[in-house]
């Protein structure tokens, strides 16, 4: 008889595998399955991919896209060369639409859905359905979990609207959602309500936002808290670009995942939209490798120019977390075109991605140390509207009552 390796080198050796060859080595034996579905080395198997992730140059970062034309989800590899003036975004697989699963399980209706935003390989959709069906969903091991329904309720003949965000609860080691339901009645606001939902708990909980002094919803307004830009999650809070109605004073909002609070962040005193008006620049904020980022973005008719439409955009970067006066510009450029929109930013490189209007939708990735701006093709459809950087990993595996595909 051969002699057997001790456990612990199993473990090491284990640990450092991709998620596929994992999912196979838990059909070698019983010890195997439950080492490797422990919430112990799926945790730790995180981590070591997140750490190679980030020592990784343009080795092959995946990408998840979604395309909300088609409602589909695509993961990409991010092979940039750094030297070439355009840059081809190549398919590398696609991905079951988990509704559709749903659906078929459950022989119910398909309902579109929104993205809501991805961490640690899982990805958070929300359908447009009267129960606000809420999913979360890990694409590499071929589950998810629905949440169960929202437990806010409001009287008959008002209208209601529901936004939804995700991120991750370090302190607890637990992931989150975060979703805002707001009701109306003849278009005009009555009041809003917010709840969290825990995976580690399976359940929602009703915050009390009453005597929260960053938060009072009557003076706020929700600007990006939707799936056109997700709210960027950073330093373990979830961060969106909201204004006071009363004042007309834009600030970021902020939700502690651990603390389960809000607060908020003063923008760029050089930013020149201060206030909000009607005519005033676009702003959105979005995560820029491990920093909070503040994008601001006009449009001005110019005859001369082709399309005739010229694009200014300024993107500032939060050097120190939480401290205004780290707020530092890394660049500001004027583009030809209009509509614009910021896609994503590449973990690859320095790189920020831009979809905008010439002649037809075209997407820029624009360097914020050299200002290189690129043409940038993706391979396999031209409608995508979010870009993310995806991790694979094993989250969801040691999970019950989950739907397996």
């Amino acid at each position: 008889m051969e002699p057997k390796a001790p456990e612990e080198i199993i473990y090491e050796i284990l640990v450092r595998l991709a998620v596929k060859s994992l999912l196979e080595c838990t059909a070698v034996c019983k010890s195997w399955s439950c080492m490797i579905k422990s919430p112990t080395f799926i945790h730790t198997h995180l981590n070591n991919r997140l750490i190679e992730s980030n020592h990784r140059n343009n080795d092959g970062v995946q990408l998840l896209l979604h395309n909300p034309e088609f409602e589909l989800y695509s993961l990409y590899r991010d092979d940039d060369d750094p030297r070439a003036s355009s840059s081809t975004l190549r398919e590398y697989t696609d991905l079951d639409n988990p509704y559709q699963v749903y659906a078929e399980r459950t022989r119910s209706r398909t309902w579109g859905s929104e993205f809501v935003g991805t961490c640690n390989g899982l990805v958070c959709l929300a359908a447009e359905d009267i129960d606000l069906t809420t999913l979360v969903w890990n694409p590499s091991i071929r589950k998810f979990v629905v949440l169960p329904k929202s437990g806010v309720t409001f009287c008959h003949g008002y209208g209601r609207e529901a936004r939804c965000a995700f991120g991750y609860d370090r302190r607890a080691n637990d992931y989150k959602v975060l979703r805002r339901v707001s009701c109306f009645q003849e278009g005009k606001f009555i009041s809003c309500q917010y709840e969290i939902w825990s995976l580690a708990k399976g359940s929602w909980k009703t915050l009390n936002t009453g005597n929260d002094r960053h938060h009072h919803e009557r003076d706020i307004e929700q600007r990006d808290f939707d799936a056109g830009h997700p709210p960027a999650f950073v330093n373990g809070a979830l961060h969106w670009v909201q204004v006071n109605v009363n004042t007309g004073n834009i600030s970021v909002g902020s939700f502690d995942m651990s603390d389960e609070v809000f607060s908020k962040i003063t923008i760029p005193p050089e930013a020149e939209t201060q206030k909000c008006f009607d005519s005033d620049p676009h702003c959105v904020v979005s995560r820029y490798r491990e920093s909070l980022a503040f994008f601001e973005s006009s449009e001005e008719r110019r005859e001369s120019v082709g399309c005739g439409w010229l694009l200014h955009m300024t993107m500032w970067v939060m050097k120190e977390y939480g401290v205004a006066k780290s707020w530092d510009k890394l660049f500001a450029i004027c583009l030809e075109g209009s509509i614009c929109r910021l896609v994503g930013c590449r973990k690859s490189g320095d790189e920020v991605v831009l979809k905008l209007i010439v002649d037809n939708v075209q997407y820029r990735s624009v360097n914020s140390k050299t200002k290189q701006v690129k043409n940038l093709q993706i391979k396999g459809s031209c409608r995508y509207s979010v870009m993310d950087a995806f991790t694979e990993s094993l989250v969801l595996l040691d999970q019950p009552n989950v739907f397996t595909y």
